[in-house]
């Protein structure tokens, strides 16, 4: 390593056994100006910083040391090898998003780069393809989350239905829509607010649809519009209100019977958007404190 000036520079074959390269590809990079090189008493010199600074932009010589190469390179671009990797897809595909969608490339070494902000501009215009992270968080969405289908098949309605209750006016504001990889679904929490909202609609027991021939796509115009009863379905014990129908199999009783326990003020109804529900707690006390009375 020499000092000439204040510069560091080293000669041409130095270089070439940097890189583990013939004296042809030595000459080679020379001319093709990839790094600064100066004459010093008639012999040609490469400039360390400059060579440093090309290094740290290419990929596709490695010095003989080990050390890596496109440092830099990497800090602001991706090869299309490493968004395959990213977004675990195939090269092929690779160069068909870059194609299809006009992504901005650069030529570094004859070699395509994606600089990084254009892959991000593209990536947040999208959700079908996605990293392994935003995977992770779409999978934790999802499990928050039904499809129109998964909800049209909890229904035991068409799917058509489901489209008409989500644009409804009645409805509308009350479901969560959110996009999953290009797909709309319907968060949990709103569809159990739409099922307190109402009394037309319940879940019903996969052996339900299982026994009624119902699935997924199939047309069951006879379940529109109907009340789901009581006996068709399995008493959630967790929840803290009830339905009319829940109450009465709760007590075994009649719908009936329940509206005329409530007119005598045995237990009091709450009103939950169009819907009326009996506070849990309070009705089963009242159950029990009748049943130690009747014993």
């Amino acid at each position: 390593m020499e000092n000439t000036e204040g510069r560091k520079l080293m000669t041409v074959r130095k270089m070439g056994d940097l890189l583990g390269l013939k004296k042809t590809e030595r000459y080679y990079l020379v001319k093709k100006g990839f790094f600064e090189v100066i004459q010093v008493n008639g012999q040609m010199w490469v400039v360390c910083d400059s060579f440093e600074k090309w290094y740290a932009n290419q990929a596709k010589y490695k010095k003989v040391t080990g050390e890596e190469p496109g440092r830099e390179l990497k800090e602001w671009s991706y090869s299309p090898r490493e968004i395959a990797q990213l977004l675990d897809i195939d090269e092929a595909t690779v160069y068909e998003i870059l194609k299809d969608n006009q992504i901005e490339t650069v030529t570094v070494d004859y070699w395509k780069r994606v600089p990084k902000e254009a892959f991000e501009k593209w990536y947040g215009s999208q959700k079908r393809y996605r990293t392994k992270q935003d995977r992770e968080k779409d999978a934790k969405i999802e499990a928050a989350t039904v499809s129109m289908p998964e909800m049209a098949r909890l229904l035991g309605v068409d799917r058509e239905i489901v489209y008409r209750l989500l644009q409804s006016q009645t409805y509308k504001d009350v479901f969560e829509i959110v996009v999953v990889a290009e797909r709309r679904r319907i968060t949990k929490r709103s569809l159990e607010k739409f099922l307190m909202m109402q009394d037309k609609y319940r879940l019903i027991e996969e052996s339900d649809l299982d026994h009624r021939g119902i699935s997924c796509g199939n047309t069951i115009g006879s379940f529109w519009g109907k009340h789901l009863s009581g006996d068709r379905r399995t008493v959630d014990k967790t929840s803290g209100l009830l339905t009319q129908a829940e109450a009465a199999e709760l007590a075994g009783v009649s719908r009936t019977t329940i509206l005329r326990w409530v007119e005598k003020g045995y237990f009091h109804e709450i009103v939950a958007g169009t819907a009326v529900r009996i506070p849990r707690e309070p009705f089963e006390k009242w159950l029990r404190q009748k049943k130690t009375e009747e014993n």
